[in-house]
C-alpha cells in the first residue's frame, strides 16, 4: 500500500512539473520575436502634454519695428525673427505703415500672440519648473490664440486691478492707460475664461462675450459695462452674521449678489477709506440697459456689523399706472373748477343782510356825531 501511495505522489509531482515548464515555455515564446519579424516594443507611459516653450519666440515681423527690453537690462534692442526671448521681457510694436502691420509671437507650438497695431506688452518672469504663463498688456490690442484643451491655471492675463485666468481658445484685449487710471476691453471670441477683480468676479465668460472695465489709478472707483453677450457677475456684498440655533454659535458669512451683465447694463463700485480705523468702505450699484438703478448696497470690508444689506430701489411705475394716476388728477382738477350754483332766494337773502349791516353802521356813525 505504501508503494501505491508513493507512486501516486510521484505521478502528481511529474504533472505539476509539466505544467510549470509549459507556462515558462509559452512566456519565452511570446517574448521572442517571430522568425523574420521584429521584436514588439514595450508600451511607454504617456507623457504629459507640454503646451509652452521655456522661452517666448518671435516668429513673424511684418510692416513694423519690434523692440525688446530684457529683464534687468536698461536698453531696448531690436527683436529678430525665429529667436527666443526670456520671460519677464517687455516688447513694443511700432508700425511702419498704416496697413499690413503684423507681429506674431509663440508661447508654444499651438499658442500664439498676434499684434496688428501700435502696442506694448510684457511677460511675467516665472520660477524654475513653473508651467504657467502670464501676459501683461500695457498698450494697444493683443490677440491670443490658445489650445482649447489648455488646463485651468495654465495661462492668465494680468491688468493692474484685475486678472483674467483659465484662458482657453481665442480672445482679445484692448488696453488704454489714462491720466486717472486705465480702461480695458475684454472679448472672448471662442473658448472661455474667468475674471477676478476687487469685490467682483466672473466665473465664466463664453464665446462672443465682451465687457469694458474702467478703474481709477487709486482703485477707488470701478465701472463695468456689458457690450456683447451675457455673463454672470458675482458682486461682493460684505459679511453677514448667521446664527446656529442648535449650538447658539454666530459666525460671519460672505454675502454675494449675482448680476447679469448684458449689453448696456452697468456696475459701479465706489470705495473710500474710513477716517476712523482706516477700513475700506464700499458702495455698489447696478443699472439696467435703460440706466435705471436695480441694486445698491454699502458695507465695510471684514465687518459684518457695518453692512446696509440690499437697499430698496424705487420700482418703475408701469405706463398703465401712470395713465390711471393722470386721469385721477384731471378729475380732481375738474371738480375744483366747477362753479357751485346758489340755491333759490339765497341771493335776495344775502342782499337783505347787507342792507341791515349798512343801516346799523349808519346809526352808529350818527350817534357818535351827536355825542361829539
Amino acid at each position: 500500500m505504501n508503494k501505491t501511495i508513493r507512486a501516486k505522489w510521484a505521478l502528481l509531482a511529474m504533472a505539476c512539473a509539466c505544467v510549470v515548464f509549459s507556462a515558462v515555455a509559452e512566456d519565452e515564446a511570446e517574448a521572442k520575436p517571430a522568425e523574420g519579424g521584429e521584436a514588439v516594443p514595450e508600451v511607454a507611459a504617456a507623457k504629459p502634454e507640454k503646451f509652452f516653450y521655456p522661452l517666448l519666440r518671435c516668429i513673424l515681423i511684418d510692416g513694423c519695428e519690434v523692440q525688446v527690453l530684457k529683464p534687468r537690462e536698461k536698453e531696448w534692442k531690436a527683436v529678430e525673427e525665429k529667436k527666443f526671448y526670456p520671460l519677464g521681457s517687455t516688447f513694443r510694436v511700432n508700425p511702419l505703415a498704416k496697413d499690413g502691420v503684423r507681429a506674431e509671437f509663440a508661447f508654444g507650438e499651438k499658442s500664439r500672440l498676434v499684434v496688428t497695431n501700435s502696442a506694448e506688452f510684457a511677460t511675467k518672469e516665472i520660477e524654475i519648473g513653473d508651467a504657467a504663463r502670464t501676459l501683461v498688456p500695457r498698450r494697444g490690442t493683443l490677440s491670443l490664440n490658445l489650445p482649447r484643451t489648455l488646463r485651468d491655471g495654465m495661462f492668465s492675463v494680468a491688468a493692474p486691478f484685475f486678472e483674467c485666468c483659465n484662458l482657453a481658445g481665442e480672445s482679445m484685449f484692448t488696453y488704454a492707460a489714462e491720466g486717472d487710471g486705465d480702461e480695458v476691453v475684454i472679448r472672448c471670441v471662442t473658448g472661455s475664461m474667468a475674471l477676478v477683480g476687487r469685490h467682483y468676479k466672473i466665473e465664466r465668460m463664453g464665446a462672443a462675450n465682451q465687457i469694458r472695465i474702467r478703474t481709477t489709478g487709486d482703485d477707488l472707483f470701478t465701472s463695468m459695462r456689458g457690450e456683447s453677450g451675457d455673463c454672470k457677475v458675482q458682486l461682493d456684498q460684505g459679511l453677514t452674521q448667521e446664527k446656529n440655533f442648535e449650538t447658539g454659535e454666530v459666525k460671519d458669512v460672505p454675502k454675494t449678489l449675482e448680476f447679469s451683465l448684458s449689453p448696456q447694463c452697468a456696475i459701479k463700485i465706489f470705495r473710500a477709506k474710513s477716517k476712523v480705523g482706516g477700513r475700506m468702505v464700499v458702495s455698489m450699484m447696478t443699472f439696467n440697459p435703460a440706466g435705471e438703478m436695480v441694486n445698491r448696497c454699502a458695507f465695510a470690508e471684514n465687518r459684518a456689523n457695518v453692512n446696509s444689506g440690499e437697499l430698496v430701489v424705487a420700482a418703475t411705475v408701469p405706463e398703465a399706472e401712470k395713465d390711471k394716476a393722470k386721469s385721477a388728477d384731471e378729475e380732481a382738477e375738474a371738480v375744483e373748477s366747477v362753479d357751485v350754483k346758489p340755491e333759490d332766494g339765497a341771493e335776495e337773502k344775502k342782499e337783505d343782510e347787507n342792507k341791515e349791516e349798512a343801516s346799523e353802521d349808519a346809526d352808529k356813525k350818527k350817534k357818535s356825531e351827536d355825542d361829539i
